[in-house]
C-alpha cells in the first residue's frame, strides 16, 4: 500500500506477454526487499534501485522491457520510456505489497519509503 500519493496506476506500454510482465515484477519486488531489509530508513525510487550503477539491466528481467522500447517500438529514447514502464510497474508493486510505503518526494520520478508498521518497531542496523 502507498501513502500520501493520489496518482493512479497504469499499465505499461510495452506489449510484453504476461509472464514476461509478472517476472519483471517479480524482480521489482526483489529489489524493494533488498532495500528495505538492509536500509529500511533510507529512501528509495526507481532511480535509486535501477539506474545509475544498477542501469545495466542485461540478464535481468526488465531487459525485454527496453528491448521492446528499441526494438519493436523503435522509440527514439528506449531507455526513458522503459524507465517509464519500470515505473509504473514498481508503482503496481508497492501498490499490492502488505506493506506499507509513503510517497516522500520526487526527484526523476516518485521517492518512497517504508512506513514502520507500528510504534516502537526498528529494523537491525
Amino acid at each position: 500500500m502507498i501513502e500520501n500519493n493520489a496518482q493512479t496506476i497504469r499499465k505499461i506500454s510495452a506489449k510484453l506477454p504476461p509472464v514476461n510482465i509478472e517476472f519483471a515484477k517479480a524482480y521489482i519486488q526483489g529489489a524493494i526487499h533488498s532495500h528495505c531489509n538492509t536500509q529500511a530508513d533510507k529512501e528509495f525510487s526507481v532511480r535509486i534501485l535501477f539506474g545509475g550503477e544498477n542501469r545495466d539491466w542485461g540478464d535481468t528481467p526488465l531487459q525485454c522491457i527496453y528491448d521492446y522500447h528499441r526494438y519493436v517500438k523503435g522509440a527514439k529514447d528506449p531507455a526513458e520510456s522503459a524507465a517509464k514502464d519500470v515505473g509504473w510497474l514498481f508503482k503496481q508493486v508497492l501498490s499490492e505489497d502488505n506493506r506499507t510505503f509513503e510517497y516522500v518526494g520526487k526527484d526523476t520520478g516518485s521517492i518512497y519509503r517504508l512506513k514502520e508498521p507500528c510504534e516502537g518497531w526498528s529494523t537491525v542496523r
